[in-house]
């Protein structure tokens, strides 16, 4: 079987890591310089693997192998090349390399596949410049979030998404169409580490959706003001934070709720919170079990906001539909990697991908490689030379074999 050379797959990560690189990790924010660069390199990579480059009316990206056929629907893989604030260097980086990898070593073998194969770069995957979500670029492709929408989020400066899109220069009037999208992604937590299994062959991935809790309360002197009657916003959000851990593990079954955010108004240390706003992360795999969270989070923080004689207001910023993959695409990639000789796990993802949203539009399937402790969206996020091959290696096969198709 066919395999990719791992050791340019890791120059090129070592490449595209260090643009955005700082003290700590690095930061791409969608469509921020460092982005754009990366893109630019990105490009350059794929023409000179002799890649068709095009781009749609979001700026997601990707670029297209000739074929026998060549107006069949493409064979896809993908991921994304935004990142958060102070990333490792593997997450949905390591899908579109190792994409680019396997054309690499097509085009070394001479082979020519009678579909095309196409490797994407879809647009703000992370959602963290403009508070659009996550999964923006493939979301808009899909015609799951409208321009309407991407107008209204805007990042801390004013500019709004589509502003930042047109500005880009990757702008442009394609359209990806995939006959069946392949994703090859670290795994993000820590089951395969532990297990020492090399491949994770993803049944689904779970839903997902933001909350915002906007606490309003009363500020006031942090020295003369009386503990028992204060209308603390901050303590409110506290509380509520501890009580929606709370209710994850109470619901359990995988449920994950995250109170990652909290701005606190007006932040001075000897002034009452006036107003608290807590953006919350809630996930799950099963449909029935993810809207039972989403419906006791709120009454949960309700409760505690009335508790305390502080006012809140909900939001619900962007919600992802989860996805199961046809068991045909799955039993495909663990196929190809017990003939490759490595031991595999089935799982659902934890983590939302473009993989749910392209699931919407083709046969779509996911590879997971390990990630060391379980730790991504940090500077220690890291995958082996060996375990980010094994998988690509997967991708590669995964792709001729669908390519034939």
């Amino acid at each position: 079987m066919l395999r990719i050379n791992r050791n340019r797959l890791w120059s090129d990560l070592e490449a595209l890591g260090r643009i955005g690189a700082g003290a700590r990790g690095r930061t791409r924010l969608a469509f921020s310089s460092e982005d754009l660069e990366a893109r630019r390199l990105l490009v350059r990579w794929m023409e000179e693997l002799g890649l068709e480059v095009h781009s749609d009316a979001h700026a997601n990206l990707w670029g297209v192998r000739m074929a026998t056929e060549p107006t069949l629907a493409p064979v896809v893989a993908g991921s994304h090349i935004d990142t958060v604030r102070e990333a490792g260097m593997f997450d949905g980086t390591l899908g579109v390399l190792s994409g680019l990898a396997a054309v690499r070593a097509m085009n070394e073998a001479g082979i020519v596949t009678r579909r095309p194969v196409a490797v994407a770069s879809f647009s703000d995957e992370e959602g963290g410049r403009f508070a659009a979500g996550g999964l923006a670029g493939s979301r808009a492709m899909a015609g799951l979030l409208t321009d309407g929408e991407l107008g209204a989020k805007r990042d801390e400066a004013g500019i709004s998404w589509l502003e930042a899109a047109a500005q880009s220069g990757f702008v442009g009037s394609d359209r990806l169409e995939p006959h069946a999208y392949l994703e090859y992604h670290i795994e993000q937590g820590p089951v395969l580490c532990d297990e020492g299994t090399p491949i994770g062959v993803v049944e689904g991935i779970v839903s997902l959706s933001w909350l915002r809790f906007t606490f309003r309360g009363q500020a006031n002197h942090a020295g003369a003001f009386p503990m028992d009657r204060r209308h603390d916003a901050g303590l409110a959000a506290a509380c509520a934070s501890v009580a929606l851990n709370r209710l994850a593990l109470e619901l359990g079954e995988g449920t994950v709720v995250t109170a990652g955010q909290l701005e606190l108004k007006p932040n001075l240390a000897n002034i009452v919170p006036g107003e608290a706003v807590l953006t919350v992360d809630v996930r799950q795999f099963r449909p029935e079990l993810f809207e039972e969270a989403l419906e006791r989070a709120e009454r949960t923080v309700r409760a505690e906001a009335d508790r305390l004689g502080v006012e809140v207001t909900v939001e619900r910023l962007s919600r992802a539909e989860g996805a199961v993959f046809l068991p045909e695409m799955t039993a495909m990639v663990e196929r190809h990697a017990r003939a490759l000789g490595y031991r595999t796990r089935r799982m659902p993802s934890g983590a939302g991908h473009d993989a749910q949203i392209l699931n919407r539009l083709c046969p779509t399937a996911m590879i997971f490689c390990p990630s060391a402790g379980g730790r991504s969206h940090c500077p220690e996020e890291f995958s082996s030379l060996d375990e980010v091959g094994a998988g690509a290696d997967v991708l590669l096969n995964g792709l001729l074999e669908l390519a034939e198709r």
